[in-house]
């Protein structure tokens, strides 16, 4: 049953005002860039129109790699407007690989974390024909996305993939929802279609990560008070299992305007995700 006040705390899109023009900006940025090698976009992962992704990887090949999954509530968005990150990451030696997926009301949420670890496993046996290192994968998403992230932070899905269990070197979470039973209570479950054990199976605030797994958790000082709840729940849930948690409040930022956080080296996020990817590749170090 609906629950009006539900209703109201995860009715994100409402809580910014200006949610068109900042989608808009980053469209823009992400069609302006110049110079991207169109046998590194559109890459198939799977067998369904939606299974594609990009690598933005720089010329010389990349130490490291960031998955980046987008929002959307599960029913919408897509990777080409999130191309714009990967310019600032190339420089540092790291490829950007936003990544798409399938979208519910079509596909289940089960389907699109199927799709999350499919990206996942593909990357990982491809890696090297695009210049990136299979041992060197960090997931990163933001709002849906952040689930995603989430849930492939989780332990013990790898193994049905052929995968290590460190196949994830380190998770980025941002503005995720981590717990998916009170969305079965909103206008979410019109298109999420959750009965409660889908929800459980799919709230990585259930799932924790691997003991010493660098999670950095992030989100907006001016989202609502759900949203930030569920970042702060699963930064919980990851310390209580030993993983190496940052916890970041982004100050300003709402929910969407904290994507250009990404593309941002003086931001606190993407300072913690880059010294995650520093620290990974010294630790592999001979």
């Amino acid at each position: 049953m609906r629950d009006p006040d539900l209703d109201a705390a995860y009715d994100i899109e409402a809580s910014v005002p200006d949610l068109p023009a900042i989608q808009a900006r980053y469209a823009a940025a992400s069609a302006a860039l110049t110079g991207l090698d169109d046998a590194m976009l559109d890459l198939a992962y799977g067998p369904d129109l939606r299974h594609r992704l990009d690598i933005l990887a720089p010329p010389g090949g990349a130490r490291a790699a960031i998955l980046y999954f987008h929002g959307g509530y599960w029913k919408g968005g897509a990777k080409e407007g999130r191309r714009f990150p990967g310019p600032v990451w190339n420089e540092r030696g790291v490829a950007w690989v936003p990544v798409e997926y399938r979208l519910a009301p079509a596909a289940t949420v089960d389907d699109i974390v199927d799709d999350a670890r499919r990206a996942v496993a593909w990357f990982h046996a491809h890696a090297a024909e695009y210049g990136c290192d299979p041992s060197a994968i960090h997931v990163a998403g933001n709002s849906a996305g952040g689930h995603l992230a989430g849930m492939l932070a989780a332990e013990g899905w790898q193994a049905e993939r052929g995968l290590p269990a460190n196949v994830v070197v380190s998770a980025a979470p941002v503005s995720g929802l981590f717990d998916l039973a009170p969305l079965r209570r909103t206008f979410a479950n019109e298109w999420l279609r959750l009965d409660a054990a889908g929800a459980r199976r799919n709230s990585p605030v259930l799932l924790p990560p691997r003991r010493g797994l660098p999670v950095a958790v992030a989100w907006g000082g001016e989202e609502p008070a759900a949203f930030r709840g569920q970042s702060e729940a699963y930064a919980e849930t990851c310390r209580q299992a030993g993983a190496e948690v940052t916890a970041i409040e982004c100050a300003g930022a709402d929910h969407f305007s904290i994507m250009a956080d990404w593309a941002d080296p003086a931001s606190p996020l993407f300072r913690a995700l880059e010294r995650n990817i520093d620290s990974a590749a010294a630790a592999r170090r001979p």
